[in-house]
């Protein structure tokens, strides 16, 4: 029986390309590249993703992605295991041209399902049926606007200058919550906001979070979405570095104090999720722009987006946690001591040696 994982692994090779370039071009990390060319379908965290991970990597390769996934049905289907009745040796023997009777009408039976299935699957392109009931989709993503509800499990393939991206619906309660190779991003009910999803410099997309429950995620979340133009995305991705504070500037006692979060030969855009664990009053400056201030509780989720630097002010630092994601890396950060009043400067600095960090500055 032809494989599919044996398949993307012959093909591969005979492109010559190697497993990290493979990882590099679709954004699927190296794990799962190589669970499907060996079929470790234990290895995924649900169907939805081996599906859609082998649609993206079947696409890459130039092979007909849904005859793999008929060959990965069809090995499910293979591996099923017997039921035990049909095992049984101890029936009497006037019983036995009744088993093979109904024997044979399930084989016949089952052969036309399986015909029906594979037929009609074909027909549902970017779709992955997961079980009996749920649907997970597929969506192509350009600078032309749509419209869609997405539920938890669906695929967002982004198609950016650089290549294409995937992103999958990991929350749908309360928040949208993206799974993206730039870190988990969440976008919260009646904002508009614009997400570096591949790691480089610059916002890539454009979404709009309409409607989401706050406490059933299978009614899904409603978004308006695009790519942004090659132009937009490099004007609206540049740190000022004209602004960037050199290292000398600082204090000592802010020196001995700061936490170096990234580094490196430049300055890049980076994002901040204040997940919140408890009642704060969080207020938050990003770059020149006008300060937002706003009451949190338990569950509450903010975004920050900036280019050189943040300003954030807590009024209980242990009632948030925050996470800073940029050029493809997170950091989280655990803030302070319940009840303490904290300000924060978390910003771009230049190093003695001439490379830049960003840094979380204590502020008296």
């Amino acid at each position: 029986m032809e494989s599919f994982g044996d398949t993307l692994r012959q093909t591969r090779e005979r492109q010559g390309f190697d497993i990290d370039k493979v990882a590099r071009d679709t954004s699927i990390s190296r794990e799962y590249i190589e669970a499907l060319e060996f079929e470790n379908t234990e290895a995924f965290p649900g169907e939805p993703y081996l599906v859609g991970f082998l649609r993206n990597y079947s696409d890459y390769l130039g092979i007909d992605a849904e005859h793999m996934i008929q060959l990965y049905r069809a090995k499910k289907i293979q591996e099923a295991p017997i039921p035990a009745g049909l095992l049984r040796d101890d029936k009497p023997k006037y019983l036995v041209p009744v088993i093979a009777g109904s024997v044979l009408l399930l084989l016949i039976t089952g052969g036309i399902l399986l015909y029906y299935f594979l037929v009609f699957s074909k027909a549902d392109e970017g779709k992955t049926i997961v079980g009996t009931e749920k649907i997970v989709q597929t969506y192509t993503l350009t600078n032309v606007p749509i419209q869609k509800r997405l539920y938890e499990g669906d695929i967002v393939s982004v198609k950016l200058p650089n290549g294409e991206v995937q992103i999958i619906v990991s929350g749908t309660k309360s928040s949208l919550l993206l799974d993206t190779p730039n870190g988990n991003q969440y976008v919260q009910l009646g904002e508009e906001v614009k997400l570096d999803v591949d790691g480089l410099p610059g916002s890539d997309i454009v979404i709009f979070l309409s409607d989401v429950s706050k406490n059933d995620s299978a009614r899904g979340a409603e978004v308006r979405m695009f790519t942004l133009e090659e132009t937009e995305t490099a004007q609206n991705a540049e740190v000022d570095i004209t602004s960037v504070p050199l290292a000398s500037q600082l204090s000592s006692e802010a020196s001995a104090k700061q936490t170096v979060l990234f580094e490196g030969n430049r300055a890049y855009p980076f994002t901040i999720n204040a997940t919140f664990r408890g009642a704060c009053l969080f207020r938050s400056m990003a770059d020149k722009n006008e300060p937002t201030e706003d009451y949190f509780s338990s569950g509450d989720i903010q975004t920050i987006n900036a280019n050189n630097g943040v300003r954030v002010w807590m009024s209980n630092a242990n009632a948030l946690k925050m996470q800073v994601i940029g050029d493809g890396k997170t950091v989280d950060i655990e803030v302070g001591r319940p009840g303490q009043i904290l300000v924060q400067d978390i910003k771009w600095i230049k190093d003695y040696d001439g490379k830049f960090k960003l840094v979380v500055l204590e502020v008296d």
